[in-house]
């Protein structure tokens, strides 16, 4: 079990080096294709004044802002990978989540980059993450803010006993059975832990030669996911695995939760699952 096939969006205004660093070195530690992507929408808006002329002008200019960026997107990608006959290029002209979307259906995992200081959440130009997260069917691997290659070899997974943890563990397999430890987290909520589904969890683990062993974490005052964020770096762990919105998005938005906590904290690398 391995992934063959990465897909990875390079946002039109974010600098492209790191980012594609991180995706080729973990493709080649996959031996696994890399699909590279990028779209954008023009950012043209116009005026009730400008006449039918002047506004197929600017939207033929923005149009081809759009294109020759990502031209040079494509030409400073292929400076690192020149021989890389594993690595393929496509743009368009459309909203970048949605062209996530259609491309997901070749690949195994999905790479998304959080914006980049300076870069403006605009989504048009970067793609929306969460609603790729509940839409593409496929595993999203949010790298952490410094683009260090992945390691891997301490893994902790977010464990709660509902459908996008267990899902989220199958997608992240070929992962977890290359670390070296795999900590199943539970943190105690309202309920007491259910020790023994804890227990049938790190059994399936071990099953597929993972070595796992699991950790309950009492409920404290705080945040739930920065709980979880917390004991990865107590565990010296460089990812986290985590089932994204077991409560509604809007829930979510209004209350918080665990997703929108490891969404907006990009210290540590996260893979995340629906």
């Amino acid at each position: 079990m391995s992934f063959k096939s990465i897909l990875t969006h390079f946002d039109i205004d974010a600098q492209p080096d790191h980012r594609f660093t991180f995706a080729i070195n973990l493709a080649e530690r996959c031996d696994a294709e890399l699909a590279c992507i990028s779209a954008a929408q023009p950012l043209f808006v116009i005026e009730p004044s400008v006449g039918p002329t002047s506004g197929t002008k600017i939207m033929r200019e923005e149009l081809e802002a759009v294109d020759t960026r990502q031209r040079e997107l494509h030409e400073r990608i292929m400076r690192h990978a020149p021989f890389r006959n594993h690595v393929s290029w496509q743009t368009k002209v459309a909203d970048p989540a949605t062209f996530v979307v259609e491309n997901a259906r070749t690949a195994d995992l999905i790479v998304l980059f959080d914006v980049e200081k300076g870069q403006a959440r605009d989504y048009r130009r970067t793609v929306n993450i969460p609603d790729v997260l509940l839409s593409v069917g496929r595993p999203v691997l949010l790298p952490s803010a410094s683009r260090a290659p992945l390691e891997a070899q301490t893994i902790v997974i977010a464990w709660k006993d509902a459908k996008e943890s267990r899902r989220a563990i199958v997608d992240a397999m070929p992962l977890l059975i290359l670390a070296q430890d795999v900590v199943v987290l539970s943190i105690e909520e309202s309920h007491p832990i259910d020790e023994q589904a804890l227990s049938d969890v790190v059994r399936f683990l071990t099953r597929h030669s993972v070595p796992a062993r699991s950790i309950i974490e009492p409920r404290q005052t705080g945040d739930v996911g920065m709980k979880i964020i917390e004991a990865a770096d107590r565990l010296g762990a460089d990812l986290i695995v985590a089932g994204a919105y077991s409560h509604s998005r809007f829930r979510e938005w209004v209350f918080g939760g665990v997703t929108r906590t490891l969404l907006d904290n990009n210290a540590i690398n996260r893979l995340l699952s629906n």
